[in-house]
This record gives structure tokens, C-alpha cells and sequence, in this order.
């Protein structure tokens, strides 16, 4: 899978380090870092990312209500990192997925590898990881 361009929203800044180490470490560009989700917005506004993974517990807007945001005004798919919100919502919210916390770098990468793929080829790697949203579920 090629590299994409990508934010992280996350407010506690070791975990998105750790994130930003893991995505680099796979070949991902990340553009940006923000602490609250109306950097992330101002983020995705200057960088149009192929891909934005947040945190749901964001200072300001909440994580979920980022994503639609971001989702309605960019059409940028959005990946939840969070250990409160069940799939059912992070559905409802428009997300092509979700990791859990605390999270394992295959299970990040695994996830964000599936919504690539879905997002460039309408295909669904099997089985699907955990977290992957994408049609049919």
C-alpha cells in the first residue's frame, strides 16, 4: 500500500508520538498534529489529508462531532483512536473506522491498511480487522 498524507488529533501527546511513529514507520506522511479537535479542522482545512485519525476526547468540538465535520466540508475519511465509543456510533458519526485503545501497531496499521484499500478499490481485505467499519457490517 503506497503512503498516504494524514493528521492525528489526539490530546495526550505521548500517544501521538506514538502514533505519528508508527504511520512514518510504515511509509505515511504525517502533515500535522493537533491537540483539540478545532486544530484538527484547521489542519485538514490546509493540508487536505487523504486520511485523519482522531481521538474522541478532543478539547472543543468532540472527536465525533470533528469527523462529521470533516467528513460534510472535505469528504476526508476519518479514522476514530478511542477506547469509549462503540462501533454503532462511530458509524453513525461517518467514520471509515476505528482503533481502540489501548492500541497495538499491527492493529493501527491493519486498520488503516483496510480503509485504504476499501477507499482505492472497493475491496475489503479478509478477515477484516476489528476496527474496520467500511460497507456491509
Amino acid at each position: 500500500m503506497r503512503g498516504v498524507r494524514l493528521i492525528i488529533a489526539e490530546d495526550q501527546l505521548l500517544v501521538a508520538l506514538d502514533m505519528e511513529t508508527i504511520v512514518t514507520g510504515a511509509g505515511h506522511e504525517v502533515c500535522g498534529i493537533a491537540s483539540n479537535a478545532d486544530e484538527a479542522l484547521t489542519l485538514v482545512a490546509e493540508y487536505r489529508p487523504d486520511l485523519a485519525l482522531l481521538d474522541v476526547e478532543l478539547g472543543g468540538t468532540d472527536g465525533l462531532e470533528a469527523a462529521r465535520l470533516i467528513m460534510d466540508r472535505w469528504q476526508v475519511p476519518t479514522l476514530l483512536v478511542t477506547g469509549h465509543v462503540t462501533m454503532e456510533i462511530a458509524r453513525d458519526a461517518g467514520v471509515i473506522g476505528l482503533v481502540r485503545k489501548p492500541f497495538t501497531e499491527r492493529t493501527l496499521l491493519a486498520t488503516i491498511d483496510a480503509c485504504l484499500a476499501w477507499l482505492a478499490h472497493g475491496v475489503v481485505q479478509e478477515p477484516r480487522p476489528p476496527g474496520f467499519i467500511g460497507p456491509d457490517i
